[in-house]
C-alpha cells in the first residue's frame, strides 16, 4: 500500500517583536479557554455525581417494590405481586413506570417476552433459598378472568396518573382480551394502541385478536386484522398462517385457502410438521372439493375485497399456488416422499418422477431490489419506511443530514462507474463478503482484533484456480494501520494489483456494497458469505424477492483440515455450499403440490431465522406430496 506523501518541508521564519506579542495574546486566550473547559468538563462531573447519588438515595420502599414484583416475574407469581401492589397502593407510595409494565404482562403470563431488570447494584436482593419444586407447590393459579380483572384494574390506576402505555402492555390487555373471547373491547383497545405515539406497534399486539377469531370461525374480522397488520408493514409469522388456514378448513373458505398458502409459500421456506397438518387438513376436507349441488364452500365477496387490500409487496404481481379445489373426487396426499437431491426429481409418493424447481426472481422484481438498495443508500430511507436511520457503520446508526447524504452520493457514483468498468471488461462471477469470512472463527481467548486475511486469500485463490472472476468487498477499516499488521501488506497489494478488492468507504455499511454488486451483476453471480442477512437493511429488500435471492445465489463456506502444499505453504481446506439445483420450499410440480419437510439440521429457514429443526426430525430430506384425483 502507498503511503501518504510527506509534508512539504518549510524554512523558519524569525517572529517579530508584534507577533511574539500577538503570539503571547493569543496563549492567553488559549488559557481561558481551556479554564472555561476546564470548569464545564467539572459542572459536568457534578452533574453526574448528583445523578449518581440520586439512584443511591431511591426511596427503599420503592426499590422494595421493584424487586419484588421483578422476582414475581422470574417465577410467574402473579398473587403475591398483585397483594405487593395493593399494599404499595394503600401505604401511598408512588410506583415506577416499569413497575406498572411488568405487572401488566405477569397478568399476561409474560410468554416468551422477558422484563425489564434495572436494578441498581445497591439495591436489597430477596431471600429466596426455595427450590423449583417449592416454588411451584406455592405459587396459586390464577384464572384469565382474575388476569384480566388484575389487569385493567392496573391500567385504570395508570390512566389516573396519566402514565401512557407501551406496547407491551398493550399487548398484554389486548392479549387477556382475546382470551377471555371479549373480542369487541379488543378492537377498542387496538385502536387505541393504534393512535397512542409511545406505542410502536409489533406483530404480537395484534396476532391475540387474529388468532382468536380464527378460533371462533370469524373469517372476515380475523382478515380485517390481517389489513391493519398490512397497513404497518408488518408480517404475518407462521403461527397466523396456520390459524389461517384452520379457519377457512372451517368455513369452507377456497379463496382465503389460496392466497394463505401463497402467502405461506413466499415467506417461509420450510413450514414446521403443525403447519404440514394443518395444509393436508385442508386437502382431506370436503372444502377441497368443489361440487355445483349445495357448494360447500363460501365465495363471499367481502372476503375477496379484503383481500384485495392486502397488497403482493412485490411489484404489485399477484402470486397464487394454483387451485386449492378439484371438481374431480378429491385429493391424493402422500408423505415423506424422498427426492433424488442431485437432479430434485421426487422418487416417491403421488409425484413419484416429477422434478423440483429452481424458484428464482423474475426480471422485474431483481431490478426493484437493485432499486431499493441504492435508494437505500442514497437517500436514506425507503418512502414505506419510516425509519431515518438506515445503518451507516455496522451496528449503529445515523441520523441523516445533507452533508453525510452528499457524502454518501459522491461514493456511490465512484463505486457504480466501478461496477460497470469491471462488468464491462468481464462479467462477475463471485462476489465475496470479505468481513464475514475474515472473522470466520475468529472468537476465542486471545484472537487478534483484526481480520484473518489468509482466511479471505485462500477462498480468493480457490476461485481464482478456477479461472473465475472475483470481486472481494471489504470495509476500508480493516486496511488502516491502527487494524491491519504491516506484513500483509503485500497480500493486500497483490489484491489491488488483480482488480481483486474493493474498498468501502467509512461511515457505510459493507454490506450495501456487496449486495449491490451481486444484484447489478445480475442472475449466476454468487455471493460468498455466510452471513444470515437478517438486519433492517435486508428486510428492507422488497423481501419475497430478496428471499427467493438468497436462497438461490448465497454460497456458505467452511475451513476444514490443515492441508500442506508446495515451496511449505499451509492452509486448511476450503469446503463450499452452493444452492442445490431445485429450491426447496413449498413450489407447485405439475398439477400438484410439494411442501419440504423440516429435517435435523435446519436452521435459519424462516424469514425471522428463529426457527430450528428438533431433534426427532429425520436426518433425510422429505416431502408432503399432494394431487389431484383422476
Amino acid at each position: 500500500m502507498a503511503g501518504a506523501d510527506s509534508e512539504p518541508r518549510t524554512a523558519k521564519r524569525h517572529l517579530s517583536s508584534a507577533a511574539l506579542g500577538h503570539k503571547r495574546e493569543s496563549n492567553t486566550k488559549d488559557d481561558m479557554s481551556l479554564q472555561r473547559s476546564k470548569s464545564s468538563f467539572e459542572n459536568t462531573s457534578v452533574d453526574q455525581k448528583a445523578k449518581k447519588l440520586k439512584k443511591k438515595n431511591i426511596n427503599p420502599a420503592i426499590l422494595k417494590l421493584r424487586q419484588t414484583v421483578q422476582q414475581c416475574c422470574k417465577i410467574d407469581d402473579l398473587m403475591t405481586a398483585m397483594e405487593v401492589y395493593e399494599q404499595a397502593v394503600a401505604d401511598g407510595i408512588k410506583m415506577e413506570a416499569q413497575s406498572f409494565y411488568n405487572l401488566l404482562n405477569l397478568c399476561d403470563g409474560l410468554g416468551d417476552r422477558s422484563i425489564h431488570i434495572g436494578t441498581p447494584k445497591q439495591s436489597i436482593e430477596l431471600a429466596c433459598n426455595e427450590s423449583n419444586e417449592e416454588i411451584l407447590d406455592r405459587l396459586r393459579p390464577v384464572d384469565i378472568d382474575d388476569r384480566r380483572k388484575f389487569a385493567f384494574r392496573i391500567k385504570e390506576h395508570m390512566d389516573g396518573l396519566g402514565l401512557p402505555l407501551i406496547e407491551t402492555a398493550y399487548t398484554a390487555l389486548i392479549k387477556l382480551l382475546s382470551k377471555s373471547r371479549q373480542l369487541g373491547k379488543a378492537e377498542v383497545l387496538l385502536d387505541e394502541a393504534e393512535g397512542v405515539q409511545q406505542c410502536r406497534p409489533k406483530l404480537r399486539m395484534f396476532a391475540p385478536l387474529l388468532s382468536a377469531y380464527c378460533e371462533t370461525g370469524s373469517m372476515i374480522p380475523a382478515l380485517r386484522v390481517w389489513q391493519r397488520l398490512h397497513r404497518h408493514g408488518l408480517v404475518l409469522s407462521e403461527k397466523e398462517y396456520v390459524a389461517l388456514i384452520r379457519c377457512a378448513v372451517i368455513t369452507k373458505d377456497a379463496c382465503v385457502m389460496d392466497r394463505v398458502l401463497s402467502d405461506l409459500a413466499e415467506d417461509v421456506l420450510v413450514p414446521s410438521r403443525e403447519t404440514c397438518l394443518a395444509i393436508r387438513a385442508w386437502f382431506e376436507s370436503p372444502a377441497a372439493i368443489a361440487t355445483n349441488k349445495e357448494g360447500n364452500h363460501i365465495d363471499d365477496s367481502g372476503i375477496r375485497i379484503v383481500l384485495e387490500s392486502i397488497a403482493y409487496p412485490q411489484s404489485g404481481q399477484t402470486l397464487s399456488m394454483g387451485p386449492v379445489l378439484t371438481q374431480k373426487s378429491g385429493w391424493t396426499v402422500s408423505e415423506s416422499c424422498s427426492v433424488d437431491t442431485d437432479t430434485g426429481a421426487l422418487q416417491s409418493g403421488c409425484l413419484n418422477g416429477h422434478s423440483l424447481k429452481p424458484l428464482t426472481v423474475s426480471s422485474d422484481t431483481w431490478q426493484e431490489m437493485r432499486n431499493m438498495n441504492e435508494t437505500i443508500v442514497t437517500s436514506g430511507k425507503l418512502e414505506e419506511h419510516r425509519s431515518q436511520f438506515q445503518g451507516g457503520r455496522k451496528g449503529k446508526r445515523q441520523k441523516m443530514d445533507d452533508r453525510l447524504l452528499q457524502e454518501r452520493q459522491n461514493h456511490w457514483t465512484h463505486f457504480q462507474k466501478y461496477l460497470i468498468r469491471r462488468c464491462t471488461q468481464r462479467k462477475i462471477d463471485l462476489v465475496i463478503d470479505g468481513a464475514n469470512i475474515g472473522y470466520y472463527e475468529q472468537n476465542f481467548a486471545g484472537a487478534p482484533k483484526h481480520v484473518d486475511y489468509d482466511q479471505i486469500n485462500w477462498i480468493v485463490q480457490h476461485f481464482l484456480k478456477q479461472d473465475k472472476s472475483v470481486l472481494l468487498v471489504m470495509h476500508n477499516r480493516h486496511f488502516t494501520s491502527q487494524m491491519m499488521p504491516r506484513s500483509f501488506r503485500p497480500l493486500i497489494r497483490s489484491w489491488l494489483d488483480n482488480d481483486v478488492l474493493y474498498r468501502t468507504p467509512p461511515g457505510m455499511n459493507d454490506d450495501w456494497f456487496w449486495m449491490h454488486a451481486a444484484l447489478y451483476a445480475g442472475p449466476g453471480t454468487l455471493v460468498v458469505t455466510n452471513d444470515e442477512m437478517r438486519d433492517h437493511h435486508f428486510q428492507m429488500l422488497a423481501r419475497r424477492s430478496f428471499l427467493r435471492w438468497k436462497d438461490r445465489h448465497q454460497v456458505r463456506f467452511s475451513l476444514g483440515a490443515w492441508e500442506s502444499f508446495a515451496q511449505g505453504r499451509h492452509q486448511r481446506r476450503v469446503n463450499l455450499i452452493y444452492p442445490e439445483v431445485y429450491s426447496r420450499r413449498i413450489q407447485r410440480v405439475a398439477d400438484g403440490l410439494v411442501i419440504p419437510h423440516p429435517k435435523r439440521g435446519d436452521e435459519n429457514r424462516f424469514l425471522d431465522g428463529s426457527h430450528v429443526a428438533e431433534e426427532d426430525e429425520p436426518e433425510e430430506e422429505t416431502y408432503l406430496s399432494i394431487r389431484p384425483n383422476d
